[in-house]
């Protein structure tokens, strides 16, 4: 098929080429680490889904908040703690929780009601507007803190809440939720 002598041809670009796209792919890499470990010094050169939320989390300014979970949001629409984000913004922008925060809210617990990624800060936001948030979104929380409340991490989050948040019937609904819960623990022992 080939010549005996013919495949050194092919070693001569095929050697320089190999190592050229490795040491793009080794600074790729680099790169990518870098935007990983330090979002917020290092330029957004891939479109992560984590860096435009770190982002959002540290900005100050309600329309860079609601830019950044935009574009987290259209990375990885199926990250709850991203719609999360969209509605602390919404909220932060019209100062109340307006109907696009609660249409946010609600699409949270669409992609994924059991987030492990927005439990702290969705949990946190629902109980913090307790009063005023709608009946839907209250039964899809007692839902989400019933099953997080297995989890020690769940366990202290509620504890936090129930100390923290001012309403009364925010920290009662806390209060049963845990109560539940080491109450089957007592019964299963």
């Amino acid at each position: 098929m080939f010549a005996v002598g013919a495949s050194h041809r092919w070693d001569r670009f095929a050697r320089p080429a190999i190592a050229a796209l490795a040491g793009i792919t080794a600074i790729l890499c680099g790169l990518g680490a870098w935007q990983q470990l330090a979002p917020l010094n290092a330029p957004t050169i891939f479109p992560f889904s984590e860096t435009y939320y770190v982002k959002a989390a540290h900005a100050q300014d309600p329309a860079a908040i609601i830019a950044y979970a935009d574009k987290a949001i259209a990375v990885a629409p199926a990250r709850a703690e991203n719609w999360v984000l969209l509605a602390y913004a919404y909220q932060k922008a019209d100062h109340r929780l307006s109907p696009r925060a609660l249409s946010a809210l609600r699409q949270s617990y669409v992609v994924s009601a059991l987030s492990n990624d927005a439990h702290d800060f969705r949990l946190g936001e629902v109980f913090a507007n307790w009063p005023v948030m709608p009946d839907d979104i209250r039964g899809q929380a007692i839902t989400e803190a019933r099953m997080y409340v297995d989890q020690p991490k769940g366990q202290a989050l509620l504890s936090h809440l129930q100390a923290t948040v001012p309403d009364l019937s925010a920290r009662l609904t806390l209060g049963m939720i845990q109560f539940e819960f080491h109450r089957k623990i007592g019964m299963a022992q």
